[in-house]
């Protein structure tokens, strides 16, 4: 059975943190860790993160960052702390909301366990018959045009590059991804797309990564990415895009 560690970003979710649901799922799948790394949070979630890593300190690590530096630098934090845990067979990281629920885990791996050749593989958020996506009208369609102007923008053919559910193959390629900062705190999914685009200019993207369409994802409320941050995404983008045309 591969094993799996999970990165899971966290900043001031105190009052969303289900300690429950993450002791029932790592009960169920011995294979599987999860690294919480606290990214600055000014509530209690770092006195819950150590509790819940008291509990079970076998499956549960955590990473404390002094500071809040993002979401992106608190993921690629944590992809550092795992590097040389070579008994890990995929890495990837969730939300802490569980808006992807957990049992996405397997189901997302199981793709790279079937296609040895693939590096990346992804959750994407798309309602099809015999699914569970929960998403709110508002935000689908700002989605849509989020996607669509990044695929426009970098040739990028991916349905969803927001959704927060990506495994990797614990490699020293998929670890290099992370070793230089990125440039967004929030879009930073679209830099890992062009650093393995740029990493393989041999092969078309499609070869190394799959987007897998979720089983279940449910959308929660008081998401930390604001209707600004819409707003602002052409600029982000087109900070990311100069940066990546050096």
């Amino acid at each position: 059975m591969s094993k799996i560690c999970t990165i899971i970003p966290v900043y001031n979710e105190a009052q969303r943190l289900d300690k429950e649901a993450f002791y029932l799922f790592l009960r169920n799948n011995p294979n599987q860790l999860l690294l919480f790394v606290n990214d600055g949070s000014s509530d209690d979630s770092e006195q819950i993160l150590q509790q819940m890593a008291g509990h079970n300190p076998r499956q549960i690590k955590c990473l404390l960052l002094r500071n809040n530096q993002g979401k992106a630098e608190a993921v690629r934090q944590g992809v550092r702390q795992i590097k040389n845990w070579t008994e890990i067979d995929y890495f990837g990281y969730l939300d802490a909301d569980l808006a992807t629920p957990l049992s996405q885990i397997s189901f997302i791996c199981s793709y790279l366990d079937d296609n040895k050749g693939k590096l990346m593989a992804f959750g994407s958020r798309v309602k099809l018959l015999g699914t569970d996506i929960n998403r709110k009208l508002s935000r689908h369609y700002l989605g849509r045009l989020f996607a669509t102007s990044v695929s426009l923008l970098f040739d990028l053919p991916i349905y969803d590059t927001q959704c927060g559910a990506k495994y990797f193959r614990n490699n020293s390629d998929a670890i290099s991804f992370f070793d230089e900062e990125f440039t967004s705190k929030w879009f930073f999914d679209v830099e890992l797309f062009i650093r393995l685009r740029n990493r393989f200019p041999e092969s078309l993207l499609e070869n190394k990564a799959m987007e897998i369409a979720l089983q279940n994802w449910q959308e929660q409320g008081n998401s930390k990415l604001k209707w600004s941050d819409f707003i602002l995404s052409p600029w982000r983008l087109l900070e990311i895009k100069r940066h990546y045309r050096r």
